[in-house]
């Protein structure tokens, strides 16, 4: 046998210009959103729409904005919601009451809402404008802005008064010591009414102003 048979086969050489096999290039492979992501355009969860409908002065200011084509100014808006809390006319509200609703609007409800993005708050020029999130509001707004329960007491102080001066033009007629005593005993309850109207309309003024005190900024 020969030399040459014994040699083991040559294996043949590779080409030059072949490449090394890698994995798939980063550019061919899909990329992961991360799960946490959000749309830039989310709307505002609902705890946040509806702790802003919770607030009677919040639900007035988004009303009047409706009402208003989407722009007012922090005056009006003060005067008219003061009205509103008093039940009275604008030109008969007291500065105190003008100022108290104002401080409440201007250090609480409208930066608070201001920042949800629901108006905007410009406060150098005192101004109020629709924000981009007010078309969710509007969506929940009319569930939330039921009517109150009607007041009672503002009847009975009314109804109170209207038969106090009743029995009074009577006393001008007939002295006081001639009077049944189931009329003087009228009075008295017509009187004690009048007084419970007055207490509770002071404690809802009250009221309002402990809303202001204690919402969240």
């Amino acid at each position: 046998m020969s030399q040459a048979s014994d040699a083991p086969p040559e294996t043949p050489p590779s080409p030059a210009n072949a490449e090394p096999s890698s994995p798939a290039s980063a550019e061919s492979m899909p990329t992961e959103e991360p799960a946490d992501a959000e749309p830039e355009d989310a709307p505002l969860p609902l705890d946040q729409v509806f702790g802003v409908l919770k607030n009677q002065r919040r639900r007035r200011v988004l009303r009047m904005l409706q009402d208003a084509d989407g722009q007012l100014s922090l005056s009006d808006l003060a005067e008219q919601i003061a009205a509103w809390e008093n039940d009275k006319p604008i030109k008969q509200i007291t500065s105190g009451e003008r100022k108290r609703v104002y401080v409440g609007l201007y250090q609480c409800h409208l930066p608070k809402m201001d920042g949800m993005g629901v108006i905007n708050f410009n406060k150098p020029r005192g101004t109020i404008e629709l924000g981009d999130n007010m078309e969710i509001m509007y969506r929940y707004l009319d569930t939330a802005d039921e009517p109150d329960e009607p007041e009672w007491h503002r009847y009975s102080m009314g109804l109170s008064l209207v038969g106090v001066a009743g029995l009074g033009s009577a006393l001008l007629t007939q002295p006081m010591t001639t009077l049944p005593v189931m009329d003087i005993a009228v009075v008295a309850l017509l009187v004690a009414f009048a007084a419970y109207g007055a207490v509770c309309l002071h404690w809802t003024s009250r009221r309002a102003e402990a809303e202001d005190s204690s919402a969240p900024e």
